[in-house]
């Protein structure tokens, strides 16, 4: 118990400097804050980059893509109109079919 007295005692003698030492915690908190703070905006940026360069890169893939069997789908009709012709009137009344159920 004497020795919980004596330590008591220290921490009193500590009490008017508690004040200054928030502060400098406030302080620290703040700067700690700012520093996370920019670190974060640094990596949001970064992924943001990186994520508009890939959404780039499918959106050409896709168009691309697109493109060559839209491609392919105007040669097979030059090629062979006729059987384009039946396909498309088979397509169409089969879907009437469906459609009118």
């Amino acid at each position: 118990m004497a020795t919980a007295k004596s330590t008591n005692k220290k921490v009193v003698a500590l009490n008017p400097d508690v004040s200054e030492q928030i502060q400098a915690l406030r302080e620290d908190v703040a700067l700690l804050a700012s520093a996370v703070k920019v670190q974060t905006k640094t990596k949001v940026a970064d992924t943001t980059s990186t994520v508009k360069t890939a959404t780039t890169e499918k959106a050409e893939m896709a168009k691309a893509k697109y493109d060559e069997i839209t491609s392919q789908a105007e040669t097979s009709i030059k090629e062979n109109p006729l059987t384009s012709v039946a396909i498309a009137a088979g397509a169409g009344l089969l879907l009437g079919a469906i459609l009118r159920r």
